[in-house]
């Protein structure tokens, strides 16, 4: 659950078992794979995942009656890619991994300090993976020093806190259930979150407890599903389009009006203070960023446009006039984020220009209930046209293409509110298109070493 923070540097390999010994492999590295419980220093950290393919391979096919459909199907089904909004260039057809032409089983996480040591001890990985015969494509990814991703903007701002996680919870912010996150505890609606049970199995390790009355163990309890999306970032289309946006409004500073549309699009500034406490200027603030209120301060939008990322991401009370009903509010579609950036950054004179190197964010998310938080939040509020009132118009930076009934492409619009009138930017280009990913379990230590033992 944590995002290692002080392993800044990370390698992420996406496994094919195919008719490799994943069991053999299992067993090897079962004991490297870290304790979300243990918050002690560590050099390196790591963690294994494995997708319903992956699951199956690991005679656990019978067993997986029990987890959701999202999860059987997988992320680039053709009912989830519709969900999604994943077509035309978003299409699973074209991902690099994780469609049904290159399929995953799983994914194995390395997390170190340092680049130096990332490469000593993915090494001793690849050396095993090539033993046990898995196939699998590693991609390096960075949480950069300064917290920004491409766009140049902070990253990682306005993580839930966990109920029941031991950390002090900051003043005016509301904890969201554990059961939001970890199967086996009480989410939202105050049930417990459905943990997927398996056959019981005999062995030496440690296996998931016993479910009283029934021969079966909860396999998934203190577990979670883990969403990953490789997103590519245009980040010189960006910055170009908010350049040219700045300049056909005759702005006195070219650069410092692009700075507050490209703000507009995601509803922070690039240092992190949002719209809504300093709508017109970037400016330092102290104090908590994520005190403030879209029903209080700023219902109509008028600071924050009520289509930005940042709003649609998370609008938090924008629906609701009792901020502290959990149900009411954003609370049942949370996601724990831990995102990292891939490729280099982009450098170079204001607007920039592009150098022709492929750069970008992993998503990742924790959730315990994909339906209802990962695709609920994609579908309903990122890619909806009518979203807060609005029409025609998705979420400015990840929002999907669209046609019109005669199949022709709907042009792309941004809407920013204003009294008496309000303005809109038009033919907005794609600025996000995802190249890859799935829907991954990430097991606890017991369930893991469940899988170890066989049938």
């Amino acid at each position: 659950m944590y995002a290692y923070r002080r392993q800044r540097f990370s390698r992420f390999f996406f496994l094919s078992f195919g008719s490799g010994h994943a069991r053999e492999w299992l067993r090897r590295v079962v004991l490297q794979v870290s304790s979300g419980a243990d918050e002690r220093y560590a050099r390196f950290r790591f963690n294994v995942a494995l997708s319903a393919r992956g699951l199956a391979a690991l005679d656990l096919g019978d067993d997986l009656e029990g987890f959701p459909r999202e999860f059987v199907q997988g992320m680039a089904h053709p009912e989830r890619a519709n969900v999604l909004g994943d077509r035309f260039s978003d299409a699973p057809e074209q991902w690099e991994y994780g469609s049904d032409r290159d399929p995953l089983d799983g994914v194995a996480m390395l997390y170190a300090e340092t680049r130096r040591d990332l490469r000593a001890r993915a090494e001793e990985i690849e050396e095993l993976l090539a033993k046990y015969r898995i196939a699998y494509k590693a991609e390096d990814l960075e949480l950069p020093a300064d917290g920004r991703e491409h766009f140049g903007f902070r990253d990682g701002i306005s993580q839930p806190f966990v109920r029941g996680s031991g950390r002090r919870k900051p003043r005016g912010i509301r904890a969201v259930a554990t059961g939001e996150f970890v199967l086996g505890y009480k989410n939202a609606y105050g049930q417990e979150a459905q943990a997927p049970s398996a056959r019981r199995r005999s062995g030496t390790r440690e296996h998931p407890f016993l479910i009283p009355g029934i021969d079966r163990v909860a396999f998934g309890r203190n577990g979670s599903y883990l969403v990953i999306r490789k997103l590519e970032q245009d980040v010189a289309g960006f910055w170009q389009y908010a350049w040219q946006a700045a300049q056909a409004e005759h702005a006195a500073d070219p650069a410092l009006t692009a700075r507050l549309i490209a703000a507009r699009f995601v509803g922070r500034w690039p240092n992190g203070v949002p719209l809504v406490l300093s709508p017109d200027k970037e400016r330092e603030l102290s104090g908590d960023l994520e005190a403030f209120s879209f029903c209080e301060q700023d219902p109509h939008g008028f600071k924050c446009p009520l289509g930005a990322h940042m709003r649609r991401a998370n609008p938090r009370d924008t629906f609701t006039r009792d901020p502290a009903d959990p149900v009411q509010t954003a609370d049942l579609h949370r996601l724990l984020r831990r995102g990292r950036n891939y490729g280099p950054r982009l450098k170079g004179a204001f607007p920039p220009k592009d150098d022709g190197k492929r750069r970008g964010l992993f998503f990742i998310a924790l959730n315990a209930n994909l339906q209802r938080q990962f695709e609920f939040v994609q579908q309903t509020w990122l890619n909806s046209c009518k979203f807060a009132g609005l029409s025609l118009e998705r979420d400015p930076l990840v929002g999907k293409e669209a046609v019109d009934f005669d199949q022709q492409p709907v042009p792309r619009v941004f809407t920013v509110q204003g009294s008496p009138v309000r303005s809109r930017y038009e033919g907005l280009p794609k600025f996000v298109t995802v190249r890859g990913g799935g829907y991954f379990f990430l097991p606890s230590l017991r369930a893991l070493n469940y899988l170890c033992e066989g049938r």
